[in-house]
C-alpha cells in the first residue's frame, strides 16, 4: 500500500498537481466585518526573523487565532488583519459574524491575547481559552521599510537618514559608524531623542557611543527604533 502511494505521489508531483503533506492543516478563512483591510501577501519565512512577541504591529499584518471553546464544527484557526486604523477584529467563532475589537497600536502579543479573552469572556464565554500568535507580516511594509520608510535621523556634527530594515537589529553605534568619520564629532555624548508611540512622551538618552566601539561594550548600545532621532554634538575645544 506504501509503494502505490509513493508512486501516486510522484506522478502527482511530476504532472504540476500541488500535494499537501500528510499532517499539514488547512488555515481557517479570516471572518472579519466588512470593511476590514484585506490582507497582504503572506512571508512566514519573514515571520522567523520577527520578534513578534516585541513587535510594533502594522496594518495588514495578520494575526491566527482559536478559541478552545468555539462551538463551531469545524475548530480551524481563524486569522485576523490588522487595519489602516490598527484595530483587529476577531471573530467569536467559526460560525457566527459576531467579533470583538482590539486597536493593537502600542500593545504586545501578549497583551493583544489578554485583551481578546478579556472581551470574549465579557459577552460570549464564561472563561475561554485563546491561542493567538501572529501569522504574517506585510510584506510590502518590510520592503518599504528597506528604502527608508522606517528611519531614524542623525544631525549635528554627523547627519544622515538610516534606512531601518524589518526583521534586522539596527544598533545605534552601527548607524553612527555608516556616517563616516569626522575628527569634530563627541562620540562621548551622543544623544538620541525618542518619542513613547503610546503616551507620546518626549525622551532623551546620552550614549558614550565611543566606548562602544573602542571597548566593543555591547551592552551600553542602543537598538533603533522609527522616529528616532540622534544628536552628534561637537568636541569643545580649550584655548
Amino acid at each position: 500500500m506504501k509503494r502505490i502511494l509513493t508512486v501516486l505521489l510522484f506522478l502527482a508531483w511530476w504532472a504540476g498537481v500541488p500535494v499537501r503533506a500528510q499532517g499539514t492543516p488547512q488555515t481557517g478563512a479570516t471572518n472579519a466585518p466588512a470593511g476590514t483591510n484585506a490582507p497582504a501577501a503572506k512571508d512566514t519565512s519573514t515571520v522567523k526573523m520577527i520578534n513578534a512577541a516585541d513587535r510594533d504591529f502594522k496594518p495588514r499584518d495578520i494575526f491566527r487565532f482559536s478559541v478552545k471553546e468555539d462551538p463551531s464544527p469545524s475548530q480551524a484557526s481563524l486569522e485576523a488583519v490588522v487595519t489602516d486604523a490598527g484595530e483587529v477584529h476577531f471573530a467569536v467563532s467559526g460560525q457566527y459574524s459576531e467579533y470583538v475589537t482590539v486597536d493593537v497600536r502600542g500593545k504586545k502579543l501578549a497583551d493583544i491575547r489578554a485583551e481578546v479573552k478579556r472581551l470574549m469572556d465579557e459577552k460570549y464565554y464564561q472563561n475561554a481559552t485563546i491561542t493567538l500568535d501572529l501569522a504574517s507580516i506585510n510584506v510590502n511594509a518590510a520592503i518599504a521599510g528597506a528604502t527608508g520608510v522606517a528611519k531614524a535621523r542623525v544631525f549635528g556634527e554627523l547627519s544622515g537618514t538610516i534606512p531601518l530594515v524589518e526583521g534586522e537589529e539596527n544598533w545605534l553605534s552601527d548607524a553612527i559608524i555608516s556616517l563616516g568619520r569626522n575628527e569634530m564629532a563627541n562620540l562621548k555624548k551622543v544623544k538620541l531623542q525618542r518619542k513613547d508611540p503610546v503616551t507620546g512622551a518626549n525622551k532623551t538618552v546620552e550614549v558614550n557611543v565611543d566606548k562602544i566601539l573602542k571597548t566593543n561594550a555591547r551592552n551600553l548600545d542602543i537598538k533603533l527604533q522609527d522616529g528616532d532621532r540622534i544628536e552628534v554634538p561637537a568636541k569643545t575645544i580649550l584655548f
